[in-house]
């Protein structure tokens, strides 16, 4: 029978032995922002102590063995139109008028 937390898809604290969340960067080859990206969106089962972050072999393996699992479009942020464009065009104008206008 599975324990609760099994149930829950969460870290079984009483079976696993928890590793500092960075340890996993030496297990697997990933970036720290994806490790962070993981965490957040809960892909990888973790348990904070304070500002402290841990997870367990266990977990990364069941997140391995899971597989890629694919990006739904409404859970992403909304893309954003690049501002530098107007900010540009302003101190184009602005030095245009310090400098008397150029072409």
């Amino acid at each position: 029978m599975a324990s609760w937390s099994e149930l829950q898809g969460m870290i079984d604290l009483s079976h696993e032995n928890l590793i500092p969340v960075l340890d996993v960067l030496k297990l697997v080859p990933v970036s720290k922002p994806t490790l962070r990206r993981w965490t957040a969106t809960g892909k990888l089962e973790v348990v904070r102590a304070g500002a402290r972050v841990f997870t367990s072999r266990e977990a990364v393996a069941r997140f391995l063995q899971q597989g890629p699992q694919p990006i739904q479009a409404s859970a992403l942020p909304p893309r954003r139109a690049p501002r530098h464009g107007d900010r540009v065009q302003g101190i184009m104008e602005s030095l245009k008028q310090r400098l008397g206008g150029f072409d």
